[in-house]
């Protein structure tokens, strides 16, 4: 089908093509045109051709029919797993999603979050924050803004979130781990350790070693740089054969810090590590075929994605009100 022209919106409506250009424009009360004048013509445009035109529909309702998502990497497959779930949900209500990455920077954060509301003019945004504290989201101008954090919890800030039980999964696989034998277990953390996602899963770690007696030492705990997880992994674990440590496990914090240690371990200098039992707080296809078995931590990423996105919608439309808390359970997968 032809894709509708302004000359035949003119000669349907009896408008000339000027104010059908000044009403699409968004100039109608500038130029005087009648309220009724003006829904008239947005009503054409979205009954004409059997399709709704979004850009009239944005006219008429003052919405853009965009949502932003905000993530630290998008190319991490949990990222994306939630993406492509919350991008389902959108759909069905006539909504479009825009992803970006923050590479864990909170300047970049501060940038993409005002370019998603003053250039791109989003509905509402949903975040998986990098920042240490709520002052930049506190603000004023963002009280009316609809934003629901995922993933993370930003300190002493009142907020819609979607989260995981990150300290219940972290004591529920080091709990298995020890129910193995494993009495040294190291933990490799991303930065940064801030972030409410590790400071629980290190909490739930250290908690779990004290319920069943075991020491807790500070050099079993490995800081991994978001940028240099790699480096900083295979660095660790010379560290830990420096010391003369006899580790029994290693823990992952995420799924690309348990990717490169198993790269790692296939180096002939970290062979004795052969043995050691791998654990993740995090689950992916890679770890189902893999010879090296590891224990992992599953979180429902589906269920993000989609309770996030549920949940924006209804602060959208006006159904939600009220600051909603969502901690979502995880499940222990051992291979």
């Amino acid at each position: 089908m032809r894709r509708l022209q302004l000359e035949d919106l003119s000669k349907k409506l009896g408008y000339s093509k000027t104010l059908i250009s000044m009403v699409l424009n968004g100039k109608g009360n500038q130029y005087g045109i009648s309220k009724k004048t003006q829904a008239t013509v947005l009503d054409a445009i979205a009954k004409l051709n059997y399709t709704p035109n979004k850009f009239a529909k944005s006219l008429r309702t003052g919405k853009s029919y965009f949502i932003g998502l905000i993530v630290t990497d998008i190319s991490n497959p949990f990222y994306s797993t939630i993406a492509k779930n919350i991008e389902s949900v959108l759909f069905e209500s006539e909504y479009n999603l825009m992803v970006c990455s923050t590479d864990e920077s909170e300047e970049r954060e501060k940038l993409l979050v005002e370019m998603m509301i003053n250039q791109q003019g989003v509905d509402g945004l949903i975040v998986a924050s990098t920042f240490k504290n709520s002052a930049f989201y506190d603000q004023a101008r963002f009280s009316k803004m609809p934003i629901v954090f995922i993933d993370r919890v930003v300190p002493l800030f009142n907020a819609n979130y979607v989260v995981i039980d990150n300290y219940g999964g972290s004591v529920e696989i080091i709990n298995h781990l020890v129910k193995k034998g494993c009495k040294k277990i190291a933990c490799f953390a991303i930065t940064p350790l801030y972030l409410s996602t590790i400071e629980d899963r290190i909490n739930g770690y250290n908690a779990s070693l004290t319920k069943n007696s075991l020491k807790k030492d500070e050099k079993l705990v490995k800081s991994i740089t978001f940028d240099h997880i790699n480096d900083d992994v295979e660095r660790s674990l010379m560290e830990l054969l420096e010391t003369d440590q006899d580790i029994d496990a290693i823990y992952a914090l995420n799924n690309h810090i348990a990717v490169s240690i198993l790269k790692a371990l296939r180096k002939k200098e970290f062979s004795k590590f052969s043995n050691v039992e791998i654990a993740c707080f995090d689950d992916i296809e890679l770890f189902n075929i893999t010879d090296k078995k590891v224990v992992s931590v599953s979180q429902p990423i589906e269920d993000i994605g989609k309770n996030s996105s549920a949940l924006l919608l209804d602060i959208i439309s006006g159904k939600q009100t009220n600051k909603s808390n969502i901690v979502l359970a995880t499940q222990l997968i051992v291979r």
